[in-house]
């Protein structure tokens, strides 16, 4: 059975084993410490601005490339996003031959217009910012009477502390539920 097309709750749960697999219990999760284990080459090169990274297979040899030039925060998810294809063995979109295959993230990866790339982000997402761990943290934000407030300085904490971007943070709020949808 090929993994590609999973369901949400079938990449939180594989989300989950591989953070068990790799022994993961704190934030930040060692994103790029995972995807060599999984046996992937990461390699910063310089790339065009609107490129954020791609996976790479030609033969034995795969790997990840992260466009230098961007934030690390970016970087992060760019090799979360990458190792997601790659563990659910999305086909390639861009053929250069039938040996030689690239997956890109570009700026079209974020329009949630495909699937493999929706996946792929979820997947990353759920791995930078694992459920279990938001939810403890997120904690320590509620009130006395149960409610739940979280304020913007808040979420650049939750942030900075899981290396991730303050705008991946919100969207992952938000899609946990911890946040109103705006």
């Amino acid at each position: 059975m090929t993994i590609r097309h999973l369901t949400r709750q079938q990449i939180e749960e594989l989300v989950e084993q591989l953070l068990e697999k790799h022994g993961v219990g704190m934030v930040p999760v060692p994103v790029e410490a995972i995807a060599k284990s999984e046996g992937l080459l990461i390699v910063e090169t310089q790339m065009d601005a609107d490129v954020s990274g791609a996976l790479i297979r030609n033969g034995d040899l795969k790997g990840i490339a992260v466009n230098a030039n961007q934030a690390p925060v970016r970087k992060r998810f760019t090799v979360a996003h990458e190792l997601a294809h790659y563990l659910l063995e999305h086909e390639d979109r861009d053929h250069i031959d039938w040996k030689f295959t690239v997956i890109r993230r570009d700026g079209r990866s974020s329009e949630a217009q495909d699937d493999q790339e929706i996946a792929a982000n979820f997947f990353a997402a759920n791995l930078l910012m694992p459920r279990r761990h938001l939810r403890r943290d997120v904690e320590r934000y509620m009130g006395f009477d149960g409610e739940l407030q979280i304020e913007d300085d808040e979420v650049l904490a939750l942030a900075k502390q899981y290396k991730v971007s303050g705008a991946a943070m919100r969207y992952r709020l938000q899609g946990l539920g911890f946040l109103p949808l705006v």
